[in-house]
């Protein structure tokens, strides 16, 4: 006996029902986890989120994973001012966007279009939040909250404004909720405005899986060491952190620090710096600088070179204070490329980030001679006089 025409359409549409959710809930990647957020173009997704204090103000500090879903290159860029982080008390951390690292800002008409995803291909960027608590209670979890702009190129280094994109991220706290991801590798792909391209073909971790190692596109940094001593009669703390760059692409590269990006957190809540407030960034060695539209090109790869690089971080005046066990270093590299006539143009920025560290050197005042000499060595470029 058949069922009644009714009951047929009712099944039917019940099992539509059914077979759309199904499919909805199979294309979604976040799966329900409230650090992640997707919409038809990307995935974004919070791998880092941390707490820290700087002079009076309570800094949020978080590093999201954008990864490409299409089947073409796209561009995104940070909206300014659209940042903020929000505690379980209602307090406001407003965005520092002249902190974002890693993308572009979409500001009064002009658009970085450096922040190219190929097909498959993921990068981060990182954001920073401050409030200032005065004797106001502060919350222990948090959501943050930012727009991201879709960039469309309409014709040869032409582009126009696209989708923007609302997304929201819930479910943080101290201890962080959120630990850093690996690093999903991808192979090496041309940077620079988007082109007719096949899709991404993922392969091996070229980290391998080490915990000290990053890998951003057409290269991977590894920390080959983390020393820390005290020094002077303030006991200030002096972290020195080498880096080793190789070049995975089969193409030579060129690669700069971004000044004034370099920063450190502990486990403590506690940050370093590159050194004091309104001087010159002169932190780094054996890599140019990036400043502004200047750009120092002597840090190249071959295909398959390592190279090493160094950096100097310092915390004012710790006196007795406990010094953590574990740091975090964040930084910000230029992909650099040499156009005629002796210019040079930053294709990509890649804000990379090291997670966790022990140290790996000598903690107390008493160094032994050659970390004496270093940690002498970064004092004098960490107090560099101001730019005249």
């Amino acid at each position: 006996m058949s069922s009644p025409p009714i009951v047929r359409a009712v099944l039917r549409a019940a099992c539509a029902s059914v077979l759309v959710a199904s499919v909805a809930h199979a294309q979604s990647e976040c799966g329900g986890k409230p650090s992640c957020a997707e919409v038809t173009s990307f995935v974004a997704t919070v791998t880092d989120f941390r707490l820290s204090v700087s002079g009076r103000y309570r800094i949020v500090a978080t590093t999201i994973r954008f990864r490409n879903r299409l089947n073409r290159p796209i561009i995104l860029g940070y909206v300014p001012r659209s940042g903020i982080a929000t505690d379980d008390r209602g307090n406001r951390y407003e965005s520092n966007d002249g902190n974002v690292r890693g993308i572009g800002l979409i500001s009064n008409g002009n658009l970085d279009v450096k922040f190219v995803l190929q097909p498959g291909e993921s990068s981060d960027a990182r954001f920073e939040f401050g409030w200032e608590p005065g004797r106001v209670i502060y919350g222990s979890s948090f959501q943050v909250e930012l727009s991201i702009r879709e960039i469309d190129q309409v014709a040869p280094h032409q582009y126009t404004l696209g989708k923007e994109h609302a997304l929201r991220f819930t479910g943080f706290g101290n201890p962080p909720a959120v630990a850093a991801a690996p690093v999903p590798a991808t192979a090496p792909v041309p940077t620079g405005p988007p082109t007719a391209s096949a899709p991404v073909v993922p392969i091996a971790d070229p980290c391998a899986g080490a915990p000290r190692c990053y890998g951003a596109g057409p290269f991977i940094a590894e920390v080959s060491s983390l020393t820390g001593a005290r020094v002077g009669n303030r006991h200030d703390h002096v972290l020195s952190v080498t880096i080793k760059f190789r070049n995975l692409s089969s193409q030579p590269i060129i690669l700069g620090y971004h000044t004034g990006s370099s920063t450190v957190t502990d486990n403590l809540g506690n940050r370093y710096y590159w050194g004091r407030a309104g001087t010159h960034d002169g932190s780094s060695s054996g890599i140019g600088i990036v400043e502004g539209a200047k750009a120092d090109p002597q840090f190249v790869l071959r295909p398959g070179e390592s190279r090493e690089a160094r950096w100097g971080l310092i915390r004012y005046n710790t006196g007795n204070q406990e010094i953590g066990s574990t740091f975090s270093h964040d930084l910000v590299i230029d992909q650099l490329e040499l156009l005629n006539g002796g210019q040079i143009r930053s294709l990509r920025s890649y804000s990379i980030g090291f997670h966790d560290l022990p140290l790996t050197g000598a903690t107390s005042a008493a160094t032994p001679p050659q970390t004496n000499v270093l940690i002498e060595a970064l004092k004098k470029k960490l107090a560099s006089k101001p730019k005249q």
